[in-house]
């Protein structure tokens, strides 16, 4: 077949050259940025530590230090101080129109059962209440207990015409015509300090002697503890400082 010699290229259509290889042999990048090319073959990018890892880490830490304090406690054996209410008395006790007038004259007893730690007391708070009515409250000097030692506080409190709830009164009238006493609150708490050696800790102590009775029935205006002396109760110490981490917040 012979070719038309005035045959040309249809209009419209490039003529079908094949596409050139670049001679780097990298495809050509229509873009301004160029990748990135890692030079060093031996680099390993760092990678976070696995939970496991960290968990064993913490492990290893802890361990010395559990075993001292384990220690510690085995050796020292400490425990909380005791608190007893050796007596309660109240004069020019009165109750009338929602006044409340009174005098109490109480006598605390202080106890370090630790025969290896001593104690110091600090910022003692006495609180006398009737249910949730506080009536009066005074602060103790500071003082120092031995071990195995005991010490007796004196404390008063008063009040003078200091109004309370209507319940309250009715209460106390009723206590006072069906027992003969009337039952008051008292609560104590004190920042202490453990110490032993070098070592100590720092803990605050709440005790409670509740329900304490005392004998004003009638129109009577002063009268004594019923019963003999007794145990407040203590509330979980809250820790607050302890030196060489060796002091355990609530104690035995």
């Amino acid at each position: 077949m012979q070719q038309d010699p005035n045959s040309r290229p249809a209009t419209g259509y490039p003529y079908p050259y094949p596409p050139q290889q670049p001679a780097n042999g990298y495809p050509p990048n229509a873009g301004t940025a160029y990748p990135y090319q890692n030079h060093n073959p031996y680099y390993v990018p760092l990678q976070p530590p696995s939970l496991r890892a960290v968990l064993i880490f913490t492990a290893v830490l802890l361990l010395p230090i559990l075993s001292i304090f384990f220690i510690f406690l085995i050796i020292v054996r400490p425990q909380s101080p005791t608190v007893y209410l050796n007596s309660l008395s109240v004069s020019n006790f009165t109750v009338s129109d929602n006044r409340l007038s009174g005098k109490w004259d109480l006598r605390l007893q202080f106890q370090n059962p630790n025969s290896k730690m001593s104690l110091h007391y600090d910022d003692v708070l006495c609180t006398l209440y009737r249910g949730r009515e506080t009536l009066s409250e005074t602060r103790l000097q500071p003082f120092d207990l031995g071990t195995k030692d005991q010490a007796p506080f004196n404390a008063t409190l008063s009040v003078s015409g200091t109004y309370v709830d209507g319940r309250v009164v009715d209460s106390i009238g009723k206590e006072r015509a069906e027992k003969g006493s009337v039952e008051f609150d008292l609560r104590v708490v004190s920042l202490v300090t453990f110490r032993y050696g070098v070592y100590t800790g720092r803990s605050s102590e709440t005790v409670f002697c509740d329900d304490v009775a005392v004998g004003v029935g009638g129109n009577i205006s002063s009268g004594n503890m019923v019963g003999p002396a007794m145990r407040c109760k203590r509330e979980n110490g809250r820790f607050l400082h302890c030196s060489a981490g060796l002091m355990r917040e609530t104690m035995k």
